[in-house]
């Protein structure tokens, strides 16, 4: 074998070790049962766990920040910001931001991101150049999907349908969609009719921001699934954001979330940032601004988390590791029970590799060898204590021992 790891703990808390061969995990076994390997790594009890899933992010404005602060700290403002600069935006410079985040997340365990990638009458397709340079740049360290993102519309905006059917053809994997910022909801119901249509006709999943918002009004995720099935795409789209749901009153959120199970809808919630931009322009009590994630979970439907942005006009904070996403989310959500600690630390993992349709994701015999161990012996422990002893394997190939902030800056 080319690698052992040894003194591992699985998910579940027993004892292993696991031997890897040519890139695949070979051998997953009850502790000193195999045989010396060319590389051994000691994990001293911790658990091996299959690497991260970031399922929602935007690379291209990433760390823009000086000279760009959301003074209102809304979403609005934020969208106006970058309008303006986004035309602006080189390739060198999008590459190289986008290397300080992949760096970084891959040093916290993730080894799979998606990118929204703005594409509209302003940015034409410039800002898709960039991030697929950076996708080529740093395609030995991490798998990236790009997301074609109509942000500023397409019911009334025939140049970005141009750019997006554009899009499709030079580079973007997934047909993306935000219908709420549409005028009303027949306009966001042409939104979504265009989005399928690209997506029909390149035989590509769907992956839309919805409903992103404070406003009960907005609904569009009724619309989504209700095309989902329409048009047979079941397990092919996800919604992100889906903030609405939190103003909506339980019988019409019942209601949407029973046709979101029905068209197998996978759910990214982006607690941090949500939680940071709704809510705003309400008084006391304010509405925690985030999807009905505890009510997704217990309907069955699969619920991710998300980054989203990193220290940008949308938001000024994080650190590129899913395990604080997933405490932020538990928090907001209310995951406190020990299922739910499960589900959380489950939503960057396990919950991501089922949207992404990952079949060889996991730690058994025939699993591409993606892995992290953690410095934790539980659920509880990794999202309480965010570990930073972190050892990041890719395809057999152990990349980084070592805290993201001591290998890049």
């Amino acid at each position: 074998m080319d690698l052992v790891i040894r003194n591992g703990r699985s998910d579940h808390g027993q004892p292993i070790e696991v031997g890897i061969t040519g890139g695949v995990i070979t051998a997953v076994s009850s502790p000193n049962s195999l045989p010396p390997a060319a590389q051994e790594i000691d994990a001293q009890g911790s658990i091996i766990s299959p690497a991260f899933i970031e399922s929602h992010f935007h690379l291209e404005n990433a760390l823009l920040w000086d000279g760009l602060i959301n003074q209102s700290g809304t979403l609005e403002e934020a969208i106006e910001i970058y309008a303006r600069v986004k035309h602006d935006l080189t390739v060198e410079d999008i590459v190289e931001r986008s290397g300080y985040v992949v760096k970084t997340a891959v040093a916290n365990g993730t080894l799979w991101l998606r990118s929204h990638v703005d594409i509209d009458h302003i940015a034409k397709l410039s800002i898709l150049r960039g991030v697929a340079a950076a996708r080529e740049a740093y395609r030995d360290l991490i798998d990236i999907q790009l997301i074609a993102f109509p942000q500023l519309g397409l019911a009334q905006n025939p140049e970005a349908v141009e750019m997006m059917w554009q899009a499709m053809e030079n580079g973007c994997d997934l047909v993306g969609g935000m219908p709420h910022g549409e005028k009303n909801m027949d306009d966001a119901a042409k939104h979504i009719d265009i989005a399928f249509a690209i997506a029909q006709k390149h035989n590509v999943d769907i992956d839309m921001h919805i409903d992103e918002t404070d406003d009960p009004y907005w609904h569009s995720l009724e619309q989504l699934a209700e095309k989902t099935i329409e048009t047979g795409w079941q397990g092919r789209v996800t919604a992100g954001h889906c903030c609405a749901m939190s103003a909506w009153d339980d019988r019409m959120a019942a209601r949407i979330i029973d046709k979101v199970k029905a068209a197998d809808i996978h759910i990214i919630t982006n607690a941090p940032i949500n939680s940071m931009l709704e809510g705003r322009h309400s008084g006391y009590p304010k509405p925690r601004g985030i999807a009905r994630v505890k009510e997704l979970l217990e309907a069955g439907v699969n619920v991710v988390c998300g980054q989203d942005d990193l220290q940008n006009m949308f938001y000024p904070f994080g650190k590129m590791d899913p395990l604080e996403v997933a405490l932020i989310t538990a928090h907001l959500a209310h995951l406190g029970a020990p299922h739910e600690i499960e589900a959380a630390f489950n939503m960057p993992r396990y919950h991501a590799a089922r949207m992404w349709g990952l079949d060889n994701y996991g730690v058994f015999v025939g699993a591409a060898a993606n892995l992290v161990i953690l410095g934790a012996e539980t659920a509880v422990q990794a999202l309480r204590q965010q570990p930073a002893n972190r050892t990041v394997i890719r395809n057999g190939r152990v990349l980084t021992e070592r805290k993201a902030e001591t290998i890049w800056h």
